[in-house]
């Protein structure tokens, strides 16, 4: 049974509770999470998270919200594999360390927004900066489309780019999904990874890789976000100690193969990096949630 068929009642209360302007503009870009809305879905994945479910490496997370803090400009780069990513984060952060989540932006495309009530209204209880993922442009076949599609995006995504950067100045912890979607079995193209994002990565002061283990809320076969049934599971969020966002760049592409394209090789090495931390921390967390279970 889908998240949207178990909550029902309370699915109701989001959506009436949503009263946020969701039109997708320039000048709607930043967006302000609905706190009421935040507290529902935390008591939602509190049903569902077993015990111990956590974040490893709380003081690297701490650290890096303090550099921000400090004035440097700080990036989250985390696995993505369920709607719920970031909504554990959040709830973790603010439940098991000593730092305001409120103080986190994370990159969110249209999607999120656009697809449906129903799912609009857990995305819009967080703060978030919209893109119009170049995704969305690239998979319209229709060259004319696609044209129109780009004069849309265009504004959208340098008022983005404007609210990133604001953001990032003024003490706040960007965060991105370097594969800029969820990450599915039966879709090997989402591992691998969006070559927009060595944008970001370049451009930031400190980098911090977050590995994601365990999945209360797996994608659909449909792709559909509203048919996404939730299970209880163990969770590990593992955060890694801030690295110079420019130095890791530079090492990466010193091994950079002559005629391949330096963007997409680096996110492919940051793809490799998370995917390499979750194969490290899993075997733990199954031995963990089978003795849970036992």
């Amino acid at each position: 049974m889908s998240i949207m068929d178990q909550n029902g009642d309370i699915v109701e209360i989001l959506v009436k509770n949503d009263t946020g302007d969701n039109g997708f503009r320039p000048d709607n870009v930043l967006q302000t999470g609905n706190e009421k809305n935040r507290k529902i879905i935390s008591g939602i994945m509190d049903q569902l998270l077993l015990e111990g479910s956590r974040i490893q490496g709380k003081e690297n997370i701490e650290e890096l919200f303090k550099l921000s803090k400090e004035g440097k400009s700080c990036l989250i780069l985390m696995e993505h594999y369920s709607n719920f990513d970031y909504p554990l984060l959040y709830k973790m952060i603010d439940e098991q360390l000593d730092a305001d989540p409120e103080d986190m932006y994370p990159i969110a495309g249209m999607k999120l927004t656009e697809t449906d009530p129903r799912v609009s209204a857990f995305s819009n209880a967080y703060n978030k900066i919209i893109i119009y993922p170049s995704k969305s442009i690239e998979s319209e076949k229709d060259s004319e489309k696609q044209a129109e599609l780009r004069k849309i995006s265009g504004p959208i995504n340098l008022a983005a780019m404007k609210a990133l950067t604001k953001c990032k100045n003024s003490g706040k912890v960007i965060l991105v999904f370097p594969a800029g979607t969820r990450v599915r079995p039966w879709a090997p193209e989402s591992r691998k990874g969006v070559r927009e994002m060595y944008s970001y990565i370049k451009t930031f002061d400190y980098i911090c890789f977050v590995g994601k283990n365990g999945n209360i809320l797996p994608p659909h076969e449909s792709d559909k976000m509203d048919m996404d049934s939730p299970v209880r599971d163990l969770i590990f969020l593992t955060a890694e100690k801030p690295i110079k966002g420019r130095s890791y760049v530079k090492e990466v592409l010193e091994n950079l193969p002559e005629g391949e394209d330096q963007k997409q090789f680096v996110v492919t090495k940051v793809m490799q990096h998370l995917f390499d931390l979750h194969d490290r921390v899993e075997p733990s967390r199954l031995k963990e949630k089978e003795s849970l279970l036992n």
